[in-house]
């Protein structure tokens, strides 16, 4: 669906997930003595369907902004817990069957303020995990049923089941540990992620949020609005603030076209100008399986209302 020449994302709130516990990002910890800072990277499910990059210190007024909305705590103090923050990434998937939604974020946590701020008078309720190697601790909210932890100074994670991501800590230090012993360097790229994913992720601006949707033909009905069927692998983006307006992200999307051949490139291309009209973007063929939509907007006070819902 588009408004004005901009386009509204409808994707549901994950993000907004994210930023209601942002509060308790520099709160938590685990009883490991020595905790260990890993790669965010390696702490979210290696087959969700949607990805995402947020580099938090380029788009700090809206994560501040939807803090201060959905907290009611003063904008010093949400700026304060912004600004400990460097990177997040998110893993999310809701199906029949399963639903993922994993953050796992890089900064700086003091650990010290865990008993003065994730207490139940807040509400949030002390757990030890059971089932892993260690005991680590971390901390749930009954009524939201999300669960922070930190598993050391540098790492705060965020989901409705936290164990699991604490075990990939845990396999990630212990990586880290024979990497030592046996004089090898750590993989960058955390071991079953699919390659393509990570280098999307990782590569380009470092002031871009990035995007990556494997359930391609759901993501774009819910993102632009329109029921065309698209034979597709994949749909990623990047979304910038843009640089005429501090009102806007410059959106654009990538997108990876199954079993391509010149004439089903060639229908797809009238098809989606048909689809996006009048919406002033720019669509092209931009390899042999990739169209790439550009040149369109996405309004940040429409993205910062979605992230409360």
């Amino acid at each position: 669906m588009t408004k004005h020449g901009a386009l509204k994302l409808k994707r549901p709130s994950f993000l907004g997930l994210a930023i209601a516990c942002a509060v308790a990002l520099t709160f938590s910890c685990k009883s490991l003595p020595e905790p260990e800072a890993v790669e965010p990277l390696a702490l979210i499910d290696r087959d969700a369907a949607l990805y995402m990059y947020i580099p938090v210190q380029a788009h700090l007024p809206l994560v501040t902004a939807t803090l201060v909305r959905m907290t009611n705590m003063n904008e010093k103090d949400a700026e304060r817990i912004a600004s400990r923050t460097e990177t997040v990434y998110i893993a999310e998937e809701t199906t029949k069957k399963r639903q993922v939604f994993q953050l796992s974020a890089k900064g700086s946590y003091p650990l010290k303020y865990v008993t003065k701020a994730l207490v139940p008078e807040n509400g949030w309720t002390p757990q030890v995990t059971e089932n892993l190697s260690l005991p680590h601790s971390y901390y749930k909210n009954p009524q939201t049923q999300i669960e922070v932890a930190l598993p050391s100074s540098e790492n705060a994670l965020v989901s409705y089941h936290v164990e699991p991501q604490l075990g990939q800590y845990e396999e990630a230090v212990q990586a880290k540990a024979n990497a030592l012993v046996d004089a090898t360097p750590v993989n960058a790229m955390p071991e079953g992620f699919d390659k393509k994913v990570y280098e999307f992720l990782t590569a380009g601006s470092n002031a871009e949020i990035r995007f990556y949707e494997r359930k391609a033909d759901a993501f774009l009905q819910n993102m632009l609005g329109t029921d065309l069927k698209l034979p597709l692998k994949s749909v990623a983006g990047t979304l910038a603030n843009a640089k005429k307006t501090d009102s806007e992200y410059d959106a654009k999307v990538i997108l990876e076209v199954a079993d391509a051949t010149p004439a089903k490139i060639k229908a797809l291309l009238a098809g989606l100008k048909i689809a996006l009209f009048p919406m002033p973007a720019k669509i092209q063929q931009t390899g042999v399986s990739y169209i790439t939509i550009s040149d369109i907007s996405l309004s940040k006070s429409t993205l910062s209302k979605l992230l409360l819902q």
